[in-house]
């Protein structure tokens, strides 16, 4: 769940109160959020073929502790709130596991962002996980370029707490 080599070049660390309303707009569209949807099918079908154990720890969420970060794009972002609202008044703990997470589980296992779905602490996947993450990303890309969607790539907690922000 670590940035990978190709895509830590675009970690963005500026602010992005003017894009939230844009991705959120963007992300509500039937087009881009069923666009969203298949490419996350897409990647789960390959992520099953590859069978990887979930041992249903919860390290995954716990990103401080274990020692990794989630970064996904300002777009996914803005899809997963779409689908899965957090209250506006909740604060996102940047020390703290996912806001997601509710005793060791994934809350919304069905709408969770791409780093989410590829990433399994057993042993072993690491092998295949960067390689696939990177062929996801940049059909994410292709996306935004597609459409004409400004690309962000930010790491999750704070992504979260800004569009939190902007609600």
């Amino acid at each position: 769940m670590t940035a990978h080599r190709n895509c830590e070049q675009n970690i963005d660390k500026a602010p992005h109160r003017e894009l939230w309303p844009q991705w959120r707009r963007i992300a509500a569209k039937p087009k881009i959020s069923q666009s969203i949807r298949d490419l996350y099918d897409q990647l789960d079908q390959e992520v099953s073929q590859r069978n990887p154990t979930c041992w249903i720890s919860g390290r995954c969420c716990n990103f401080d502790q274990f020692e990794h970060r989630l970064y996904v794009t300002g777009l996914e972002i803005a899809w997963v709130l779409n689908q899965s609202p957090l209250p506006p008044e909740h604060q996102i703990d940047r020390q703290a596991p996912c806001p997601y997470q509710v005793t060791k589980l994934c809350s919304i296992h069905g709408s969770r962002p791409m780093g989410c779905r590829v990433f399994f602490c057993q042993e072993g996947t690491e092998n295949w996980q960067q390689k696939l993450y990177e062929q996801m990303m940049n059909k994410i890309r292709d996306l935004h370029v597609k459409h004409a969607i400004t690309y962000r790539y930010l790491e999750w907690r704070r992504g979260l707490a800004e569009a939190l922000e902007q609600v």
